[in-house]
């Protein structure tokens, strides 16, 4: 047989490989994952020391006759959802953790979005990181929080100190007492991404994610009616050094005064 023939037979039997899937040869392929357009939830566990010291905090607060409760400004139908003042974090020395925990997720988010040309270019960025406020959610049985957002925020936060064991769910297949559920907006016929993350708790897990991600908390109950799920959450928000030196440069600064200043003479104009 010739050459040519023996080609020709080895072409066809090559085609006749990839339709069937056929092992041909390996490749070695360099692939690089973008993930420009997913939301970006962290998940990892609190340091013994801090889970400890988070203890300590909320048993005081809620403990506490006189505690501040934040409920009124949240979601939740909970009604024990007390404020937690930072300087009690700064107390106990863990203040500058969660600082530092925000710096992390925002560096991990940045890279995980950028391709490979710019990753240099974020990985050195120095992120300003500013915690807003802090509460308790101190849920009952039968207490849950609706689906929603967290607003004038960047990220948001939870993370599980106490968590009492359940009744049987009524729908064992299912089992959605006591889950925290991340809610996606992909359509049911997209294969490559979920729709949903769900999540059963347990004392020491820490989520972080962006504010405006949506997620709910489901209701339990216990044997007794009397189990607490004591999770602690905060909102914070970050900004790159350089975007805060910029915006803080004297020059910058005066440039926004005149044009406050312009802004209200025209306005007294009117």
């Amino acid at each position: 047989m010739s050459s040519r023939a023996e080609r020709r037979r080895k072409d066809r039997q090559d085609k006749k490989d990839i339709k069937q899937g056929g092992d041909i040869q390996s490749f070695q392929m360099e692939m690089e994952l973008i993930q420009p357009w997913s939301n970006f939830v962290m998940r990892t566990k609190l340091p013994p020391l801090i889970f400890d010291a988070m203890i300590k905090i909320t048993d005081e607060i809620l403990d506490d006759q006189n505690k501040k409760n934040w409920g009124d400004n949240l979601a939740g139908q909970i009604a024990d959802e007390p404020l937690i003042p930072h300087s009690i974090l700064q107390r106990e020395g863990i203040y500058g953790f969660f600082l530092e925990t925000v710096g992390e997720y925002v560096k991990q988010a940045i890279k995980q979005q950028a391709t490979s040309a710019d990753y240099h270019k974020v990985e050195n960025i120095e992120w300003m990181t500013k915690m807003m406020s802090m509460w308790i959610i101190s849920q009952k049985d039968n207490e849950y929080n609706p689906c929603h957002i967290h607003t004038d925020c960047a990220m948001s936060s939870v993370m599980y100190l106490k968590v009492p064991e359940f009744l049987p769910s009524t729908k064992p297949e299912r089992d959605d007492d006591g889950c925290i559920v991340f809610i996606g907006s992909a359509a049911p016929e997209n294969r490559f991404t979920r729709q949903q993350l769900k999540v059963k708790p347990v004392p020491g897990d820490f989520f972080m994610f962006p504010a405006h991600q949506i997620h709910a908390v489901y209701p339990f109950r216990t044997k007794d009616g009397k189990g607490e799920r004591r999770s602690v959450s905060y909102n914070a928000d970050f900004m790159s050094k350089q975007a805060y030196e910029d915006e803080n440069h004297p020059e910058n600064r005066m440039a926004d005064a005149q044009a406050k200043g312009m802004k209200q003479s025209n306005d007294s104009a009117l």
